[in-house]
């Protein structure tokens, strides 16, 4: 046997030895393991529950394709109903709205809706089209109810003839999603930012502190085995974790993939290489653990609140959303959403890899150019 041969073998034996050394001590430290899991257990259950129990308005999504001012009474009057939270939007996001769960009811208002009738000088028949959720039709079909009712008020104000205005209603076959759907992918994508950043930093700067790391580059074990053994670790308990997390969210609250769980576990893995490198950039610098803490927070607590983990960015001011465009948090929660909820591929998400591979790439170099051993 080759001498090349030779030594890949022994390093791959060393990377093996070292890679179940550091499983074995992480899951005999039963606090350790106890915290990875309770914070996002927690949010996981609050979300889960209030999901459950929450009972919100009936949300309209209506497009006026008219301009007159009929169709802005009609739709005045529809806003006036309490029961209703009504969104004006384009009929392509009015059903992109209706399909991920966000509306409950779909509302268009021809471009005929109050034209004179040029030969009776009346209001030319219109008919006013409805789409709810196949899946969850009980709010769309009490809405649209009501939206008829309202369109038989104006026929009767207007000509007493109720046949002016109609209402054609239909069930749109949706993926049956609902909050918790939207909100376990930045579940998930929390708990990778956090193990990414403070698994690796704290415990390496607590063998730092102590001269392990010292002594480690006193034996024969090669420093880079040993790092990339932690970095297999630390990608093995994230995967775990964010696997347990998943299937929770999928038996206690119903949770939809419409995606492929072969590509959500890819780019979940793109994502925690990326904070992996983070944890390893502040391990690199940071002399001791009361220089972590500070440095993480300051990394990880804007993305916290302004990646969209928790609620959608499309509010945001356009400066603020432009920023938070390129924060790392938000190309993977970005990218998890939309194979979970949409069940796009991969390949229609370059954008979001592209720039988690870019962070990688940058975030690995500066952890190479700050990591000291002592």
């Amino acid at each position: 046997m080759s001498d090349s041969k030779i030594g890949l073998k022994r390093t791959l034996q060393s990377l093996k030895t070292l890679t179940v050394a550091s499983l074995k001590m992480y899951f005999r430290n039963r606090g350790a393991v106890i915290f990875t899991l309770f914070l996002p257990l927690i949010l996981l259950g609050v979300f889960g529950f209030l999901s459950k129990g929450s009972s919100p308005k009936i949300t309209i999504a209506l497009t006026n394709r008219s301009a007159n001012e009929l169709s802005r009474n009609f739709t005045d009057a529809i806003k006036g109903i309490s029961s209703f939270k009504v969104e004006e939007v384009s009929e392509s996001d009015a059903l992109s709205a209706l399909s991920k769960g966000n509306a409950d009811l779909q509302v268009i208002i021809p471009e005929r809706f109050g034209l004179l009738d040029p030969q009776t000088g009346q209001p030319a028949p219109a008919t006013i089209e409805t789409h709810y959720n196949q899946t969850k039709p009980q709010l769309g079909q009490t809405a649209n109810l009501i939206v008829q009712q309202v369109a038989t008020g104006f026929n009767t104000r207007i000509t007493g003839e109720p046949q002016i205005i109609t209402v054609a209603s239909s069930a749109v076959q949706t993926n049956d999603l609902g909050f918790f759907d939207f909100i376990l992918p930045g579940i998930l994508s929390m708990t990778i930012m956090q193990l990414g950043i403070f698994g690796v930093s704290f415990t390496f700067v607590s063998l730092k502190a102590s001269g392990a790391l010292r002594r480690i580059q006193a034996t024969p074990v090669h420093p880079r085995n040993f790092i990339f053994a932690q970095a297999v670790t630390r990608l093995v308990i994230t995967l775990l974790t964010v696997s347990i997390l998943l299937g929770l969210g999928i038996y206690f609250f119903n949770f939809h993939m419409v995606g492929s769980y072969a590509e959500f576990g890819l780019v979940a893995v793109i994502g925690i290489t990326v904070f992996l490198g983070f944890g390893f950039g502040i391990a690199g610098w940071a002399k001791d653990e009361n220089q972590v803490a500070p440095v993480a927070n300051m990394i990880q607590l804007p993305m916290l609140m302004l990646s969209g983990i928790f609620f959608s960015r499309d509010d945001f001011p356009g400066w603020l959303k432009a920023v938070t465009d390129y924060f790392p948090l938000t190309y993977l929660s970005d990218a998890l959403r939309h194979i979970a909820n949409e069940g796009q591929h991969i390949s229609e998400l370059k954008g979001d890899v592209t720039g988690l591979i870019i962070w990688g790439v940058i975030i690995f170099a500066l952890a190479v150019y700050l990591f000291r051993w002592e």
